[in-house]
């Protein structure tokens, strides 16, 4: 740790106060020497391949920087990341792949780890793919496989994260509500549980502990699912399109808001809806700032009035819808003028940007099966 002095600001009667904090900086070794050092230290008496040890040296780097990034940024605290699982990624020149078969060196020219994966459920889908680089855990095999995927003649859509809906615009159906209250209502009932659990639990605190696990791991399972049937059902849904979703940073929105507005922010789930689509689609992100308050039409500085969005210039909007259709227009990477506008929602009512309702609200079943849509 490096110490630093930190200047910080404060207003105090109209005027700027300034004060100075120590802080701690975690500094990586990067030399080359360190490096070889420490791999020098590992390699005394290990009789499997080097590669492993190289692998695990890179692992615990790529961990520590990512943790230091998140520490200096104020997202992460001075305690230093453990790892619980173990695991190493295997470089492709410690494989060989004949078929469906992969064979793993562990010990060069002495002993190896034979993969056959032709009996697996998934292995048709896969089977013309390309093996990547497999992850050895301590109880399994983490396969990972990759293809070429040709993004041309895709369209854009924009995509504007809200708390209980996604609102997407497409420049040919128009205006899309997704419909999020469903996973709300998942982690909001959890959440009432645990915080029951928590308020007893030093009258039993081994029996309230494994039920908090349990029902943690119950919370954690039944978002992946939803959010797994969700991703499906926006590829398939929406197969020739590129997904434009706004950067957002979730801390920066803890730190502004009311202890109950984190709460329910706590329980978006932006990012891993972006992460769990970038495996079917591909996915660009685009600055978020006044996504919802930005004209299209002239770019001033739009005034809110009980859900609506108005400019000078006459402009009136739904203010979701703006914020759509907005990060619709970023990702097109152009500047639009006024009857370019108006040419991309021909389709809307009037072919005008105005007050509209969705075209379709899509509700999401919790099974996954169907999109619902929902007249306006």
């Amino acid at each position: 740790m490096e110490k630093k002095k930190v200047k910080h600001r404060y207003s105090l009667g109209g005027k700027y106060k300034y004060y100075e904090t120590t802080r701690l900086i975690p500094i990586l070794p990067q030399s080359k020497e360190f490096k070889k050092g420490l791999r020098d230290k590992f390699l005394e008496d290990w009789p499997f391949a080097k590669h492993y040890v190289d692998s695990a040296i890179k692992t615990a780097y790529s961990i520590l920087d990512s943790w230091r990034q998140n520490y200096l940024k104020e997202r992460r605290k001075r305690k230093k990341p453990t790892v619980k699982r173990k695991f190493v990624r295997v470089k492709s020149t410690l494989m060989k792949v004949e078929g469906s078969r992969i064979r793993i060196t562990v010990k060069p020219r002495e002993e190896y780890l034979e993969l056959d994966y032709s009996c697996e459920w998934f292995y048709e889908r896969i089977k013309d793919w390309k093996v990547g680089e497999p992850i050895i855990r301590e109880k399994d095999v983490l396969l990972t496989f990759s293809r070429e995927v040709k993004f041309k003649g895709r369209i854009k859509i924009g995509i504007d994260s809200n708390l209980m809906s996604l609102d997407i615009y497409h420049p040919e159906k128009g205006w899309i509500k997704v419909d999020l209250s469903e996973l709300h209502r998942i982690a909001e009932t959890y959440d009432r549980i645990i915080d029951r659990l928590k308020s007893i639990q030093r009258k039993a605190p081994k029996r309230i502990g494994m039920l908090l696990k349990k029902y943690w791991t119950r919370r954690k399972n039944r978002i992946e699912d939803y959010l797994n049937k969700l991703a499906v059902q926006l590829s398939r849904a929406f197969p020739n399109a590129v997904f434009v979703f706004e950067d957002l940073n979730k801390f920066k929105m803890l730190k502004n808001g009311s202890k109950k507005l984190n709460r329910k922010l706590s329980r978006s789930t932006w990012s891993k809806i972006a992460q769990k689509l970038s495996y079917r689609v591909p996915i660009e992100f685009v600055n978020p700032a006044n996504t919802s308050s930005t004209c299209p039409t002239c770019g001033s500085k739009l005034e809110s009035r009980n859900g609506l969005v108005v400019c000078r210039c006459g402009f009136k909007s739904d203010r979701q819808f703006l914020g759509a259709f907005n990060v619709f227009v970023r990702g097109l990477g152009v500047a639009l003028s006024g009857g370019e506008v108006d040419d991309l929602l021909s389709n809307e009512l009037g072919g005008e940007l105005r007050l509209m309702k969705p075209k379709s609200i899509v509700r999401v079943d919790l099974r996954g099966r169907t999109f619902t849509h929902v007249p306006p």
